[in-house]
């Protein structure tokens, strides 16, 4: 995205970026992480694009979260944020899970979208917040990977730098982003890729690996460099030794001319004649002394005031980019890295970030017409500022990098929570402690409504596990509320142990074997159906959606189709309706789970028949029950692009067809003989042991 756009479009752009391309197949998993997090714009914006839900929060009310549920519980996501930020209210259909780094913070921007034919790397400046993403001027680069065109290496690094990350984290949901991984690992290989003189790489920053400078030198192809030009809205408090400012004079040529250009954020006084710059004079301060040819740049980037219907929305700067540059190469480095220490790792022996960028490294002379496009996709300010003596500096300091001074992060003491299923099969509350509990006293709520304290835990043995029975008649806590100490507190992020200890929407429970029989033909997104639904009851009006949605209900409404024969036919059209739901690629565990246990899923359709049978006619349950098992038993399961699926699937798929002949005694134990007979005469021999003589 070309850095120097900043309007509307440009904005919604990067919303756009995650859409599925064409032909880029069925939504598999997102991977993101980011420094501070706006769970509202991640879940409704960011991943509703990338799933394809259709419904709006605000419009559609409960049947945006029924095709949420719908779309979400068919992809593994996560967000990966750093602990100081690991907050906010949000669907348990996705995974928060904390980076803790030993030093520095987790600053590092990627999303990666995996759809079944195709994987989009969005790497660049932006936090997933509504600022980052819609106000900020921000910077970003889309990587796309596909099934004929696909650069391993580059890939194989992003992979292995995820896992690293997810090195830092916990939880059952570490396990479902791995798996993500996994899966792109296998399904993605090197495919189409030829020489270009534009090459382009993932480049990190960690305290395990060397500083920026060092890898950008590394990559760079030509001779000394001439000039540099360098985009960042924070620095250091005061120049170091080490600090990045002396790291980059280094990396210029030593003799003859040489530039540094800093666009950095700043406004012009009402009277011109004056700068305020949104930096620290110490950049001046690290020129080379003696060297006239030696020449460092202040160029002020404008903070965009756009019209709004509230007023006038101020668009700060944001973006963090360095261009390395002579007559005949250029290096372009943008992503997460502040021009700091901690940001560029240039003094390993203080903080280092976790951080991630994307280099463009061309062998082209000013003139070419890709380098001028390469350079225009930064962003840059305006003419220099002349007057070094008519510079206010008013550099921001308490930005990213000081996270680790200005917020306290959770303690380490409060481990994990989760929420499991119980021995009775009800969901509960389990909370994880590790080692020496926060000095004083602490205390955890959940929901404003539980509450578990220093007082409780010491009184029943300090445990290392603490359980608790989630009230059916409340949501499920998505996070905690920590205090401990005099003044400090905390969100506790919570993820579900399996996805399926999570209810389905109310309005999907307990539906009629017709309208189950209209979800499961029907090629249209479920909000689209059910909404069709209503429209052909008695009460057209959408916005009485509860009362709409209870005409679904079979209590609700009268049935004027009792006919044996019509019965069977509507319940074999659903067996084969289900069938065909099942042959669908599978990509993950999530998705067979909502298969087999979700509102539409096999369970609740073989309930829908159970209900719609006659008790007094012990034949039609008995035959319908076993043309499912026929049914499913045949069903042909497969992954992407018709590979076989896991053997978890596999065995997944197999424990509930048992489940089903684990119902035939008792079903066929009142049948007339005549059934008995036609049951076992059918080729399917696994009935021969069930069917009662």
């Amino acid at each position: 995205m070309a850095g120097k756009r900043t309007d509307d479009a440009t904005k919604r752009r990067l919303l756009s970026l995650w859409e599925p391309a064409k032909e880029s197949g069925d939504p598999v998993g997102v991977i993101a992480t980011t420094f501070t997090l706006d769970t509202a714009l991640f879940e409704e914006e960011c991943l509703a694009r990338f799933a394809g839900v259709q419904s709006d929060p605000v419009r559609d009310g409960a049947l945006y979260y029924i095709e949420r549920e719908e779309r979400l519980a068919n992809v593994q996501a996560c967000v990966i944020a750093d602990i100081h930020h690991c907050s906010g209210a949000r669907s348990l259909r996705w995974d928060l899970l904390a980076a803790r780094p030993q030093r520095g913070v987790m600053h590092a921007k990627i999303s990666m979208l995996v759809w079944r034919n195709h994987v989009r790397v969005l790497v660049g400046s932006a936090n997933l917040t509504d600022s980052g993403y819609r106000r900020n001027q921000e910077t970003a680069t889309a990587i796309d990977f596909t099934l004929t065109q696909t650069d391993r290496t580059m890939l194989g690094s992003l992979l292995q730098f995820l896992r690293e990350l997810l090195e830092l984290t916990d939880g059952p949901g570490r396990g479902r982003a791995l798996s993500v991984l996994a899966w792109v690992d296998e399904n993605f290989h090197e495919r189409g890729i030829g020489k270009s003189h534009l090459k382009r790489q993932l480049v990190f920053v960690s305290p395990k690996r060397d500083s920026l400078f060092k890898q950008l030198a590394d990559l760079w192809p030509g001779g000394p460099i001439h000039e540099a030009h360098v985009v960042s809205p924070f620095f250091d408090k005061k120049l170091q030794e080490f600090g990045p400012e002396f790291a980059l004079w280094e990396a210029l040529r030593q003799r003859g001319a040489a530039q540094v250009h800093f666009h950095v954020e700043g406004e012009r006084s009402v009277d011109g004649v004056r700068w305020a710059l949104a930096a620290p004079s110490h950049l001046i301060a690290a020129q080379p002394k003696g060297r006239s040819a030696a020449e460092t740049f202040l160029h002020p980037v404008a903070t965009k005031r756009v019209p709004t219907d509230s007023g006038v929305e101020d668009r700060p700067l944001h973006a963090k980019s360095m261009v390395f540059a002579d007559d005949a190469c250029v290096l372009v480095c943008m992503g997460s890295s502040n021009f700091t220490s901690a940001g560029t790792g240039s003094n390993p022996s203080s903080v280092v970030n976790i951080e991630a960028n994307v280099v463009y490294v061309l062998r082209a002379p000013r003139s070419d017409s890709l380098r001028q496009s390469l350079l225009a996709r930064v962003l840059n300010g305006a003419k220099p500022v002349q007057q070094l003596d008519a510079i206010d500096w008013v550099p921001v300091f308490d930005g990213e990098d000081d996270a680790g001074e200005t917020d306290v992060p959770l303690p380490r003491f409060f481990g994990l929570a989760t929420i499991g299923p119980s021995a009775e099969g009800h969901a509960e509350l389990r909370l994880k402690f590790n080692g020496t509990p926060p000095e004083g006293s602490w205390q955890i709520r959940a929901m404003q409504s539980r509450r578990f304290d220093s007082v409780e835990w010491e009184r029943i043995g300090r445990p290392a596990l603490f359980t608790q029975a989630c009230p059916d008649n409340e949501p499920l806590p998505v996070s905690l509320d920590v205090e401990w100490g005099a003044d400090k507190a905390a969100e506790w992020p919570v993820n579900v142990e399996l996805p399926s200890v999570l209810p389905s929407p109310p309005e999907l429970k307990g539906l009629s074997l017709q309208a189950l029989l209209e979800l499961l033909a029907s090629g249209r997104p479920m909000h689209e159906v059910l909404r069709a639904w209503m429209r052909k009851q008695p009460d057209d009006d959408e916005t009485a959606l509860e009362q709409s949605l209870e005409l679904i209900d079979p209590h609700a409404k009268i049935d004027t189709s009792g006919f044996l024969i019509k019965r069977t036919q509507r319940a074999c059209a659903a067996l084969h309706g289900l069938r065909m739901r099942m042959e669908e690629p599978v990509l993950s565990e999530a998705a067979m789970a909502w298969r087999i246990d979700g509102p539409i899923g096999a369970r609740a359709v073989m309930e829908a028949i159970r209900r719609q049978c006659d008790p007094h006619l012990p034949d039609e349950w008995a035959f319908l029950l076993c043309e499912a098992i026929r049914e499913l038993r045949g069903a042909q399961l497969v992954s992407a692009h018709g590979a076989e699926v896991s053997p978890v699937i596999r065995s997944m798929h197999g424990a509930f067809v048992n489940s089903l002949e684990g119902l035939l005694p008792a079903a066929t134990k009142k049948c007339s003989q005549a059934m008995k007979r036609f049951l076992l005469s059918t080729p399917t021999s696994v009935l021969e042991s069930h069917v009662a003589a």
